[in-house]
């Protein structure tokens, strides 16, 4: 008996192109669906970096405004000293309160939050900082942000995602026809792109040419998403550096300011200088200069008087203004050729010279100095201050008394 034929499978069967188209089609739009995640997630990443330094920065200089305010529990000093951060977009508020947690002061933004969820994954809460003086916290500055520096970029952003993936989903219907290695090598490119902008944060890494057309779209709306980025690191990277310089540096005479000051002398002796002076300035009467010509004449006096100190600054010589009319100044005995007391004596000669006030009128001034040096008046950074301090006032009463 002849065995009859096995009977067909109805319905239509798929062909390997199909498959393959299949196959391509997904493993594509899937692989670069990944990467335009990637480049996102890396971006926010980034983003929310960069926003917690700004929100850190602007405490710091809060921070440096407020101090006097702090020390004398003066609520309109505290309110002058934060007005600087008034005018810095991304700030939606401000508050100083004391050692005991009492507000001393609070400003609030007058302009709404656009995007509020926004604001609740960037800053979820304020950023606050301790203010110090003298080793002992004699405050806090709280800093709240908002969106409103950031919303231009997240819309761009999803505006650039969101253009990504709609010419992905166009060139791959038409790239799924193609073999896997004409598929596979333009993707890679892709990938590696997405892999270094991720991990090594290479905003200045770009698609080039892939010989596909849509592929070439979507590494062309790639590298504008990327150039979004990397702009807006560089002008994150300038606000970072504006801000830190002005968290190191007193705003009237550009010298650096008394945490500089500290920074510099511990790294001083942190690297095991053998020998160095520390010159404590202080102008004598300064206060007649405010009352007698004006505040314009006696921020004039102190900057000529900051130009005349670091006139007389040499190659790893330092010097900064730690208070209002107080500066001090790091040398090397050795590299200006005299001993510490005889570098007193010269300054106190470039001071001497008249100074020219905004109304025309001419002013002497004249300071007392301080000298210490290490390591023989101390070997901390507390110690040798206090003795530059102490020879300071020994100076001043010195010519009080003749």
């Amino acid at each position: 008996m002849t065995p009859s034929p096995a009977p067909e499978r109805s319905g239509a069967r798929t062909t390997l192109q199909k498959l393959l188209s299949r196959f391509h089609f997904g493993v594509t739009l899937l692989a670069v669906a990944l990467s335009g995640i990637t480049i996102l997630l890396a971006g926010i990443t980034t983003l929310r970096g960069y926003a917690d330094r700004n929100m850190e920065l602007a405490a710091q200089v809060a921070a440096y405004g407020v101090e006097p305010a702090l020390v004398f529990n003066d609520p309109q000093a505290a309110r002058e000293g934060l007005q600087p951060l008034t005018r810095i977009p991304g700030i939606a508020r401000l508050r100083v309160l004391d050692d005991k947690g009492r507000l001393l002061t609070e400003w609030v933004s007058p302009h709404g939050d656009a995007m509020p969820m926004l604001t609740g994954f960037f800053f979820p809460r304020p950023f606050a900082t301790t203010v110090q003086r003298n080793g002992s916290v004699i405050g806090t500055i709280e800093v709240w942000g908002d969106s409103s520096t950031l919303t231009h970029y997240v819309r761009l952003g999803l505006l650039a995602g969101l253009a990504c993936l709609l010419i992905t989903a166009i060139g791959t219907v038409i790239l799924a026809r193609r073999f896997e290695y004409e598929l596979v090598k333009p993707l890679g490119e892709i990938a590696t792109v997405a892999h270094d902008v991720r991990l090594h944060r290479r905003f200045d890494k770009r698609v080039q040419g892939l010989g596909i057309a849509e592929l070439d779209r979507l590494g062309g709306d790639i590298n504008a998403l990327l150039d979004e980025l990397q702009g807006w690191q560089g002008h994150m990277e300038s606000e970072k550096a504006l801000l830190a310089h002005r968290a190191s540096h007193d705003p009237l005479t550009a010298l650096p300011n008394r945490a500089a000051f500290d920074e510099a002398l511990a790294a001083r002796l942190a690297a095991g200088a053998a020998r160095f002076a520390l010159l404590f300035i202080d102008a004598d009467n300064f206060k007649a200069v405010n009352d007698g010509f004006g505040h314009a004449a006696g921020d004039a006096v102190l900057v000529a008087l900051s130009q005349r100190i670091k006139a007389l600054l040499h190659q790893g010589d330092f010097a900064a203004r730690i208070g209002g009319d107080e500066f001090v100044m790091i040398v090397d005995p050795a590299g200006h050729d005299a001993q510490p007391d005889s570098l007193a004596e010269r300054l106190r000669a470039a001071i001497a010279d008249p100074i020219t006030l905004p109304g025309g009128d001419s002013y002497r001034l004249s300071v007392s100095i301080g000298v210490a040096v290490h390591p023989a008046d101390g070997t901390d950074p507390t110690a040798l201050l206090t003795a530059a301090d102490a020879a300071m006032y020994a100076d001043k009463l010195g010519k009080l008394s003749k």
